[in-house]
């Protein structure tokens, strides 16, 4: 059942309708977070093969005469700096995670309410 207020533009949700709309959005932001990741997923090899590709290029072009070296150290950043951070991620994700779920024995006053970040 859904009722609205046209004057107000307020609508209001009831019933199943309202669950099945929670639920949507739900998978919505699901997904869109889904997307940011793999776009940042991308990004990253993008950056990854860009520094693999110029170091494969000034071996290829200008080792022998040892020329050009500012690609090396440039060339390094790009290829060694999405790893780590993705290494940080996911190690952070992994260390957080396990924080998450550690929730007290017992309190003094039984219908206290625990915060999980303190824990």
């Amino acid at each position: 059942m859904v009722s609205t207020a046209l004057s107000t533009g307020i609508v209001v949700v009831m019933g199943k309708y309202k669950e099945d709309l929670e639920r949507y959005e739900a998978g919505q932001l699901e997904s869109e977070k889904r997307v940011k990741t793999c776009i940042a997923c991308l990004w990253s090899l993008v950056v990854i093969m860009t520094g693999g590709l110029m170091l494969g290029f000034w071996e290829y072009e200008y080792h022998p005469t040892n020329s050009q070296l500012w690609m090396v150290p440039f060339g390094l950043i790009f290829l060694l700096t999405p790893a780590i951070i993705w290494f940080a991620v996911i190690f952070s994700e992994f260390c957080n995670s396990k924080n998450r779920h550690v929730v007290p024995a017992s309190s003094s006053s039984g219908d206290s309410v625990h915060d999980l970040e303190t824990a």
